[in-house]
């Protein structure tokens, strides 16, 4: 009964870790948030050859070039996902509301005619929450878990020429990790005993951007991300009628490198286009060990066998006039998680994703962006032997805002 007790609560500490490291806001990009200014969401995030306000810390260092004094522009995302299995009713359906903040500052001290500019980002580009029913389907995988990664950027670009500008940022990742699950006990009429887990760790990365301005109307972009590992130190503990076992646990993940290209064209002088692809390497997430020494779930292995995915962004913006900017874009984005390791805590799909946006300038040094953005993704069938088999569906809605100042 012992042997059999300690092989369930392994299973279910394996199942925990998927969780903690994989909790969705949006489907189809594996954990990552790729929507951090409501500009560039408003164009699709296809902004990598534009990249013209201070979220080109985010989106292209190398177009900070254009900024002219100071920007402070910040804001935030508020996303509503909704994801559940057919059949399973409301125990079997998430739709946690989340929000994304975003923060970005550039200058040039005053010397507006120096070819260097400095900037400072803070945004969230990997995380999420999820919170399923505690007597649902999916009790002995997740009841709730979140995921936080920070990302604190300080960012230095230098225009070279007329035509080309270099930019470059040091990424200070601050993660958090939280998470609870039934397990179930195999003795009869025994309650579930209660799994917990939180830590959090310390990394650092590299995001470089490159922008080439072949004429005033065609622009070219690349912004390459660095791939990065956050060790997670913190606490696991179990308990059960049969007693508590906690222990300082440890656990780490590979975030993925990415590499964005992209193309604007301005026909006219009121009407900007761009079209970019991104690649985001998952591949390297193949597995995630727990190591908590002394317990049953000491040495658990996750696999996880993420798969490389991309993004195809379409955007325009039309300028109606000095006050008025309309935006729209659109996005498809590939399936990340095979269906072997497929979990409620990431139900992935291929995803289409439509955005539609407003900018007002209040006066010449101040204004405001608001977009609202509808993704919805394919109908996805899952037969991989777990609670999660059946017929997945899901789509979200979400409202970015950005005000801009500069003085």
């Amino acid at each position: 009964m012992l042997k059999k007790l300690r092989h369930v609560i392994g299973c279910a500490a394996a199942l925990a870790i998927i969780t903690a490291f994989g909790l969705p806001q949006v489907f189809a990009l594996g954990f990552r948030n790729p929507d951090q200014d409501a500009r560039a969401t408003g164009q699709g995030e296809a902004f990598v050859a534009q990249a013209d306000d201070a979220s080109a810390i985010y989106y292209n260092p190398g177009g900070l070039t254009q900024i002219q004094g100071t920007e402070i522009t910040s804001g935030g995302m508020v996303d509503f996902p909704e994801a559940h299995l057919k059949g399973t009713g409301p125990g079997g359906q998430m739709n946690d509301m989340a929000f994304l903040p975003h923060l970005y500052i550039s200058t040039d001290f005053g010397l507006t005619n120096s070819p260097w500019r400095v900037g400072l980002g803070f945004n969230v580009p990997f995380g999420q929450a999820a919170d399923y029913s505690r007597n649902g389907p999916f009790r002995y995988i997740v009841t709730s878990a979140s995921l936080a990664v920070f990302n604190i950027e300080p960012t230095v670009a230098f225009k070279v020429n007329d035509h080309l500008s270099l930019g470059a940022g040091l990424n200070i990742y601050e993660a958090t990790t939280d998470l609870r699950q039934h397990v179930a006990i195999p003795i009869p009429g025994a309650p579930d005993g209660q799994f917990h887990f939180y830590g959090d760790g310390l990394s650092f990365g590299a995001t470089a951007g490159l922008m080439y301005k072949i004429t005033p109307q065609h622009t070219v972009g690349v912004v390459y991300r660095s791939p990065f590992t956050v060790g997670f130190d913190g606490n696991a503990s179990l308990n059960t009628e049969l007693g508590t076992q906690a222990k300082s646990a440890h656990s780490s993940i590979n975030f993925p490198q990415s590499v964005a290209g992209g193309y604007a064209f301005r026909p006219i002088k009121k009407l900007k286009l761009e079209v970019d692809i991104e690649w985001t390497n998952w591949e390297p997430l193949h597995s995630v060990v727990l190591h908590a020494p002394g317990t049953s779930f000491d040495g658990t292995t996750i696999p996880f066998n993420w798969q490389d995915s991309f993004f195809y962004e379409f955007g325009a913006e039309y300028e109606i006039n000095d006050q008025w900017t309309v935006r729209a874009g659109y996005i498809y984005s590939d399936n990340t998680v095979p269906n072997s390791t497929f979990s409620p805590s990431v139900p992935d799909s291929n995803r289409q994703v439509f955005s539609v946006g407003l900018g007002y300038a209040l006066t010449k040094r101040y204004n405001v962006d608001v977009v609202y953005q509808h993704s919805y993704s394919q109908n996805r069938t899952v037969d991989n032997g777990t609670a999660a088999d059946g017929v997945w569906e899901s789509h979200g809605d979400a409202v970015i805002f950005t005000s801009s100042m500069k003085f």
